[in-house]
């Protein structure tokens, strides 16, 4: 009786290789005639989530397999080992060698595997998939206290850089609640890293890229809007226009097509880009929006009579041909919002008046912009090329973005919203 089974699935220009059972020396004696055959293959999953045993039989095979598929462009992925056979990876050495992946679906996004291209007025999308875990928008706090100037100490939430991946809010930095108070400002989470624009008259952002959590050296915010969960797509995208696509446009047409191909599309998404920006358009808080800093007249910051007062606000592009990496929330004006918790949502959005009104969505983005910076070599990663920019980019600005700002190329994480609900991380 046979100790190891092996079936072959099609996805898209990859292959997929189900192996289940003991890969021994028996069993790679069994499957060593299959995987002769895949060397012609343009690129192999190897999904181990069914194999509880494995040897250097095994392992043999997919470095034989490994060599086949590189010497003509080809890539070799390994998906979901157990727990085990990861570590006879780790202590032969060869986990550095293979590509190796928690899911199947983190494997087949890595290849492209799972593509759809569509071309719209807004431009070229390849969809690629991504995860099948639900996502969802967290809110601490909420802007109506932010737009109202009523931020208070008490308010105030400090976060472990390791809590949010990806978000965006008023925030600061500092060793106490009692220094970063006064000087709060925009703020955004990504790659790593906390960029914020400190309301002390200077318009100078500043940031940390931190290597370790601390308890010490912590976010600390008073309003923050994070995504929740892993990406569901990722998208390429590529302008039709010289001078790029404006963010709002975009939204528009992922809203568009998430109503004709997403099953789980509730009318709103979370987004997170790195993109080839155009022309960058935005604004700044100018003073922390606290208690002390209310307006006397008691209209919102946002109000037209002291809006100019409140805010830096571009007529004119800020940046042009820059990296920008965005974080961003919207919702889909021609859907049904009420199947999300009214509050919650009513506390993550505002139209900041500096912004063109648009008909069909609702969004909220900040961005942090880099000097011109090469992407990484194919097979592109949304998460590996943000770290590269993070890492190595040289920094520019940061802030609050509006609808107009143009993206001439970019890849793009979707998280299909299925709730909006308190942040219960700080």
């Amino acid at each position: 009786m046979s100790s190891l089974s092996l079936s072959l699935e099609k996805l898209g220009a990859a292959t997929i290789v189900h192996l289940a059972g003991r890969l021994d020396a028996h069993g790679s004696q069994e499957v060593e005639p299959t995987f002769r055959t895949l060397g012609g293959k343009s690129s192999v999953i190897i999904d181990l989530g069914e194999v509880s045993y494995l040897s250097s039989g095994g392992i043999r095979l997919f470095v034989s397999l490994q060599k086949q598929l590189q010497a003509q462009g080809g890539k070799l992925v390994l998906a979901a080992p157990q727990p085990y056979c990861r570590e006879v990876l780790r202590v032969s050495g060869l986990d550095q060698f293979f590509a190796i992946f928690a899911t199947l679906d983190e494997a087949a996004s890595e290849l492209g595997a799972l593509m759809e291209r569509i071309e719209k007025p807004a431009g070229k999308f390849i969809f690629h998939h991504g995860s099948s875990e639900p996502g969802a928008i967290e809110v601490l706090g909420s802007i109506q206290n932010v737009l109202e100037a009523n931020i208070t100490a008490e308010n105030i939430k400090a976060k472990k850089f390791s809590a949010k991946e990806y978000s965006l809010g008023l925030g600061g930095l500092g060793p106490s609640v009692e220094e970063v108070l006064p000087l709060m400002g925009e703020m955004i989470t990504i790659g790593g890293t906390m960029v914020w624009l400190p309301t002390d008259g200077y318009d100078t952002p500043d940031f940390l890229v931190p290597r370790h959590d601390s308890d010490d050296v912590m976010i600390q915010t008073g309003f923050n809007v994070s995504l929740s969960g892993k990406f569901n797509e990722y998208v390429e995208f590529e302008s039709s226009q010289a001078n790029g696509t404006p963010l709002g446009d975009i939204y528009a047409t992922l809203f568009e097509l998430a109503r004709e191909r997403r099953p789980d599309y509730r009318g709103a998404i979370g987004i997170t880009m790195r993109a080839e920006v155009g022309e960058a358009f935005g604004c700044g808080v100018v003073r922390a929006p606290i208690a002390a800093n209310a307006p006397e007249n008691g209209k919102l910051i946002t109000d037209p009579v002291n809006y100019e007062s409140w805010f830096e606000v571009d007529t004119t592009p800020r940046h042009r041909d820059v990296t920008g990496l965005i974080c961003g929330i919207g919702v889909d004006l021609e859907a049904d919002l009420s199947v999300f918790d009214q509050q919650y949502l009513k506390d993550a959005f505002y139209i900041n008046p500096g912004n063109h009104p648009g008909t069909r969505a609702k969004t909220h983005n900040h961005g942090v912009f880099f000097k011109p910076f090469p992407l990484g070599e194919k097979p592109w990663t949304l998460e590996r090329e943000i770290h590269r920019v993070v890492e190595d980019g040289t920094f520019v600005d940061m802030r609050h973005l509006f609808d107009t700002t143009t993206i001439i190329w970019a890849l793009i994480g979707i998280v299909y919203v299925q709730d909006f609900r308190p942040d219960q991380s700080a």
